[in-house]
């Protein structure tokens, strides 16, 4: 029942993570951008608020997928033991897309939306937003790709 609910988690975190990122870099976004926009300050911009609500959502939707996995492993450790050949090198693979995704997550969070936080407090970084949230879009669809091919490997490594 435990390895059921932890699946389910980790399941629902990766639908997030790939869902939310789908939505808004390839769908939202460049929708958005079709549409003549009002002038209007940068930190009021449909661009801006849609990144600044992505970037902790795609955190936190890594730190529970590797949370999950990490405490899966560890409750199967025993189950471990006979699997095929090739298996831990799929594993590792899928590893350094997992780290990949998780500094690109962390990145774009912690650096890269504080940089334009708290305008009202920094107004000289307004001149920051439309390069900031354009490296936000870049690192986004990279981390769309390496949360991708994570889950692409973790389905192909459950028929082990």
């Amino acid at each position: 029942m435990t390895n059921n609910i932890i699946i389910f988690i980790h399941l629902v975190a990766a639908g997030v993570a790939i869902g939310s990122l789908t939505y808004t870099l390839l769908l939202f976004l460049p929708a958005i951008q079709k549409i003549p926009q009002p002038k209007t300050a940068e930190e009021h911009s449909v661009t801006y608020k849609a990144l600044e609500i992505l970037a902790p959502t795609v955190f936190v939707c890594v730190i529970v997928l590797i949370g999950s996995g990490i405490y899966f492993l560890m409750e199967n450790y025993a189950n471990q033991v006979n699997l095929k050949a090739g298996y831990y090198n799929l594993f590792g693979i899928k590893m350094i897309f997992v780290i990949a995704a998780f500094f690109l997550s962390v990145y774009s969070a912690f650096s890269l939306r504080a940089s334009i936080a708290h305008l009202d407090l920094v107004p000289e970084n307004r001149a920051l937003v439309p390069r900031v949230t354009k490296k936000m879009q870049s690192f986004g669809t990279l981390s769309l790709g390496a949360i991708t091919l994570a889950a692409f490997l973790g389905v192909w490594l459950a028929r082990f």
